[in-house]
């Protein structure tokens, strides 16, 4: 189905409550391989905000290809790097943790065990990965293994974010995920992107032998709905002054969210985290396979969800 924007909304406040979130992250860890997508990790997780008394960890997983001592020496650069550049912030904790074992089971173990908010790595290469992620791909086993938000970074950190775009469904990982972003972008305006996916109701349509007028009636009834649940859902962080920008969209949830990010020259795409472990061709695995720019998977560990 062709992608378009439907409409431009302009809502009205409401009062179902308000948001009062912290901003910046307390507890930021950056898994790397000392490759160059690594590195843009280092340096995108640099550029981060950070909350008072924030910990920043650098993990690696394995050894180098200088061994066990090649691997210290790498990762004691990285840190010194990341010490460096916070040297600004004392109270700032950087730790350093050079564990052995599967990456995607000891990321999510060292993760756990910190109660880490935000996993960054590097992703994978927008421009040349048309198609979904392989089933070796290291973004996808993270994003199916763990718990926490992950940030997958593509471009080079040239700034901070200043066009993000959170895709909601109404659900509380979308919530949570339009949140965290209103964290890490507090002063800047952020685009939210619903996407009316009318496919299924279409296809019962012409398996009724529906007339035209029936398919126009139906997705006028789906937009108006999504345009009042959109304002509803955004209404507590609009009356907290947050700036945020509505869209709706139509069409395929993947490729309509990877249209809007092109049409806005989006730098940071935040899409609510669901459980893919059992799903080949999930619609957030398109958009990280995808997306030529960063991608925040939000999600937080069920166990301690209200």
């Amino acid at each position: 189905m062709r992608q378009h924007e439907l409409t431009r909304l302009d809502i009205p406040l409401l009062s179902p409550g308000t948001y009062r979130g912290p901003r910046g992250l307390t507890r930021l860890m950056v898994a790397t391989d000392f490759s160059l997508r690594s590195e843009l990790a280092l340096a995108r997780a640099l550029r981060l905000p950070l909350g008072v008394g924030a910990t920043f960890t650098v993990l690696h997983v394995g050894a180098s290809p200088g061994g066990v001592m090649g691997a210290e020496r790498c990762l004691r650069r990285a840190v010194g790097a990341a010490c460096r550049r916070l040297r600004h912030r004392p109270d700032v904790t950087v730790h350093e943790s050079l564990r052995r074992g599967g990456v995607g089971e000891t990321v999510a173990e060292v993760a756990r065990e910190q109660g880490v908010e935000l996993v960054v790595l590097g992703g994978a290469s927008g421009a040349s990965a048309r198609r979904a992620l392989g089933e070796g791909s290291r973004v996808r086993r993270m994003v199916r293994g763990l718990d926490t938000s992950v940030l997958a970074v593509v471009p080079h950190p040239s700034r901070t974010y200043a066009k993000p775009l959170v895709a909601v469904d109404f659900s509380r990982e979308s919530r949570r995920a339009l949140e965290l972003t209103l964290r890490l972008c507090p002063l800047t305006l952020v685009e939210v992107v619903h996407v009316v996916d009318t496919r299924e109701e279409e296809a019962g349509l012409r398996a009724r032998g529906a007339p035209p007028e029936a398919f126009l009636v139906m997705r006028r009834e789906r937009e108006d709905a999504a345009r009042a649940a959109l304002a509803r859902f955004l209404a507590p962080y609009r009356e907290t002054g947050c700036e945020l920008e509505a869209r709706l969209r139509e069409g395929e949830p993947g490729e309509a969210v990877l249209a809007q990010a092109l049409e806005l020259g989006s730098d940071l795409v935040v899409v609510p985290g669901e459980r893919v472990s059992t799903v080949e061709d999930s619609w957030v695995e398109r958009v990280l396979a995808c997306s030529a720019c960063d991608v925040l998977v939000s999600r937080h560990d069920t166990r301690v969800m209200s």
